[in-house]
């Protein structure tokens, strides 16, 4: 394992932790995507 493999593995982390705080927290939640579009609460 190198360290581009490392630097690859940190960014796919980093943005799966933005992605999980920007639906959960940042959001408060998602209600669905029904209709193609997520409502807001």
């Amino acid at each position: 394992m190198g360290v581009a493999d490392v630097v690859i593995a940190g960014a796919i982390v980093a943005g799966a932790c933005y992605i999980l705080y920007a639906t959960l927290w940042k959001k408060k939640g998602c209600c669905g995507c029904e209709g193609g579009s997520c409502c807001k609460k």
